[in-house]
């Protein structure tokens, strides 16, 4: 598959960037290595400064899992508009071929979805929200004729030779209301995706982690092999799951950050593929846990217009905010005194789920209770 010089060009200037806001942070921490996730920095997470809602679409993270699984990788592949076919065939009674002329016949949707790096934990900054637009994938499934009462798992092919699978399940059968299924999409935040987010057209998988939204998918086969199928599970053991778990992350104060005595508003966000983030609470040096204040949906209507479009905000008897699969942004206000202190902030969903105060299995997407040393002077 050909490739974009341009694109090569980028993903070495974003890993030298990248690695250089890494050896800012990397004082007192332990990181494994970077797995293939390459990322042009998304300056608010690494830098410790409020974030948006919706992250523009030059600051979203880009990951390029493929160079860490797939032998020869050459690199994220540039395919036109009018060259780009998804192949479905497999176990279903009309094999077919689409093209964007074929997605263009049907009902758009705009989305709102987060998508993770299921290494982000240690490779701060691999995480984004955008209002993703495209078409739901089972409407091709239904027209390929696919059984779901034979078929186990669509096996996923990007045309950059990574590879992933979606169960039935996450398609067919009973499945929460809040729950927004695969979709394939081509506008992100209200413009064409580019290259470098899959172009033409990318699976999404909206409250699973990054790698099971597939870039740049040229075939979908179904089969009734139930065995795990994919890059990031075969060659790295990563989990085959991918549903996002529960995770927060402080984006204002950051490791190690000097501050001034006084009235100080630590804020960041949370994260959940179960359900809606329920609450976020903080403790300082070892306390009580104290509830911090999600950000209300009002003060967040009026930052992007793409935010009116989305799905979320036009069924809300369906969709509760905070959303599925949708991160949260919350702050605390914290009267600082002199001396060093840490700042634990831990998140729950409203399926109860919360963080764990350890967790050194990062196959799952590493989650425990996040933790800031800070000196105040």
């Amino acid at each position: 598959m050909p490739h974009n010089r341009a694109d090569m060009d980028y993903q070495k200037s974003s890993r030298r960037t990248f690695l250089g806001n890494l050896g800012r942070l990397a004082v007192g921490l332990t990181f494994l290595p970077l797995v293939g996730c390459e990322d042009n920095a998304f300056a608010p997470v690494i830098e410790g400064v409020d974030i948006p809602f919706l992250t523009p679409n030059d600051e979203f993270y880009v990951q390029f899992g493929a160079n860490a699984g797939v032998a020869n990788w050459q690199g994220a592949p540039t395919i036109s508009r009018d060259d780009w076919h998804l192949r479905i065939d497999g176990l279903v009674g009309n094999p077919f071929s689409l093209n964007l002329s074929d997605l263009a016949t049907e009902e758009p949707q705009t989305v709102l979805a987060t998508l993770r790096c299921i290494d982000a934990n240690n490779v701060p900054g691999l995480v984004g929200t955008a209002a993703w637009t495209g078409i739901p994938l089972r409407v091709f499934l239904d027209r390929a004729g696919l059984n779901p009462d034979r078929v186990r798992r669509l096996r996923i092919y990007g045309a950059d030779g990574f590879t992933d699978n979606l169960t039935l399940d996450k398609l067919y059968g009973d499945r929460p209301d809040d729950l927004i299924e695969p979709m394939l999409v081509y506008d992100m935040n209200g413009q064409p995706l580019t290259p470098a987010h899959g172009a033409p057209v990318r699976l999404l998988v909206p409250g699973h982690y990054g790698h099971k939204s597939i870039k740049w998918i040229e075939r979908i086969e179904a089969t009734d092999d139930d065995s795990v199928f994919g890059t990031y599970q075969n060659a790295l053991g990563f989990t085959d799951d991918g549903v996002i778990r529960v995770v927060n992350k402080p984006t204002n104060i950051l490791r190690g950050a000097q501050i001034d005595s006084g009235t100080t508003r630590i804020s960041g966000f949370a994260l959940s593929g179960y359900a809606g983030i329920q609450r976020v609470e903080v403790a300082i040096d070892g306390g009580a846990f104290v509830e911090a204040r999600l950000m209300p949906l009002s003060e967040i209507d009026s930052t992007d217009p793409n935010l009116a479009l989305a799905l979320q905000q036009q069924d809300p008897k369906r969709f509760t905010y905070p959303y599925r699969g949708v991160w949260a942004l919350w702050d605390y206000w914290w009267k600082a005194a002199s001396g060093e202190h840490t700042i634990s902030v831990r998140a729950t969903d409203a399926s109860g789920n919360t963080q764990p105060e350890s967790d050194p299995d990062a196959t799952d997407g590493n989650n425990p209770v996040f933790a800031v040393n800070v000196l105040v002077k």
